[in-house]
């Protein structure tokens, strides 16, 4: 099944991953560590979807890994309201221990405006709440308007508001567009606006987000404060433009054969590797560790992984599997602008992701594969052709 919905796409995906261990042996390659975890960081993660995919087809199995992603979503959307309710400098607000010194949101992230933290929950940092808040809401709801128990859909849909509701305090005006963004995609494409069962669900999210801003203003207002600095947003909108390679290899800075693979992971500071190429952006990292050969591989085989999702969100559609369906094509949305190379947090929870989507695509194919016909005598007639 990953092979069919990701035909067309396999060279690209070979030459990629052929080209960074050709990167490897780059001169300007200094460190043997850091490159291992280069080829992890580019690889290893595309090979969980059809692992999750495999576990899940056993019903029990499937049940307990729902309840678990549930309890620790609720859990996490938890952690980060008490976070955003107490001081930024409070000890719930303890990013991580650098070489032994605390850092709290308050030397580090906090809203100008209102003085709130950028809570990051259970993660390190921001950006890897601002993660969750993006990929996980839409899965939630695609897993509601699935199951089959009843109390484990109420469940779900419960664990979808709270994760929704808890979107601006990341402070993130990117977590916000992307977040809800996809949300938006997953409740169109589910058909939620024209079934009575989705317009409950509609109904329950806005009165979840009127609940949420009475709650906590200042998140909201935060954020709004942050879209107000039109400058820097109109700047931030701008960088997404690179995201096409013909606008990344025109306005980026880059060497020409790269400088080796895992030269740009966040890594290479722990390890004391320096290098004069620095690149912040995902697009500016894959130009300067591969060079614009190793990135267009890279790129091309992102946009099969997007196509992937595309095909099995048609699938899921002609199934009836609207929700899942949702889910297939709110990532496939993302896989084109995320970052899933040097964000490890954003490709668990990504592949996560399409591992529970592949597994609806397995089961709605196993179920509709028509048995072998059987002509009189015993004898096997035509194999049924599966459209």
């Amino acid at each position: 099944m990953v092979l069919h919905l990701y035909r067309g796409f396999q060279l690209a995906w070979l030459g990629g991953f052929v080209w960074t261990l050709i990167e490897l042996a780059n001169p300007d390659q200094a460190s043997v560590p850091l490159g291992v975890l280069g080829v992890r960081a580019y690889w290893l993660w595309w090979f969980a979807p059809p692992i999750i995919a495999n576990v899940l087809r056993q019903a029990e199995h499937k049940r307990k890994a729902i309840y678990v992603l549930l309890t620790m979503a609720i859990g996490i959307s938890a952690l980060a309201s008490y976070q955003f309710a107490s001081p930024a400098d409070s000890a719930a607000n303890l990013y991580s221990v650098v070489d032994g010194e605390e850092v709290y949101a308050s030397g580090s992230a906090i809203v100008a405006s209102t003085g709130r933290a950028r809570v990051a929950s259970t993660f390190s940092f921001v950006s890897g709440f601002a993660n969750f808040v993006v990929l996980i809401p839409t899965l939630l709801l695609s897993i509601g308007l699935e199951v089959k128990d009843r109390k484990l859909r109420r469940l779900a849909l419960m664990a979808t508001l709270a994760t929704a509701a808890v979107v601006p305090m990341a402070g993130s005006r990117g977590a916000v567009v992307l977040g809800l963004g996809v949300l938006l995609i997953t409740v169109w494409s589910a058909g939620l606006f024209f079934t009575r069962i989705g317009r409950r669900v509609v109904v329950g999210a806005i009165v979840s987000g009127v609940l949420a801003l009475f709650a906590f203003p200042d998140a909201f207002a935060g954020v709004q404060s942050r879209f107000e600095q039109t400058e820097e947003t109109m700047g931030r909108f701008k960088e997404a433009a690179i995201i096409l390679p013909p606008v990344a290899l025109a306005v980026l800075d880059y060497p020409i054969a790269g400088i080796g693979t895992g030269m740009q992971q966040n890594a290479r500071g722990s390890l004391r590797v320096y290098t004069p190429w620095v690149a912040e952006s995902e697009v500016g990292r894959l130009l300067v560790e591969l060079g614009p050969m190793g990135y267009l591989l890279i790129w091309t085989a992102k946009l099969g992984l997007a196509v992937a999702l595309w095909r099995a969100y048609r699938i899921l559609k002609r199934a009836g599997k609207r929700g899942s369906a949702g889910a297939a094509l709110g990532y496939s949305a993302l896989a084109l602008i995320s970052n899933l190379t040097f964000d490890h947090v954003f490709q668990a929870l990504f592949f996560l992701g399409c591992g529970i989507i592949l597994s609806e695509v397995v089961s709605v194919q196993s179920n509709d594969r028509p048995a072998e016909r059987v002509r009189v005598g015993g004898e096997p007639g035509p194999p049924a052709i599966i459209g």
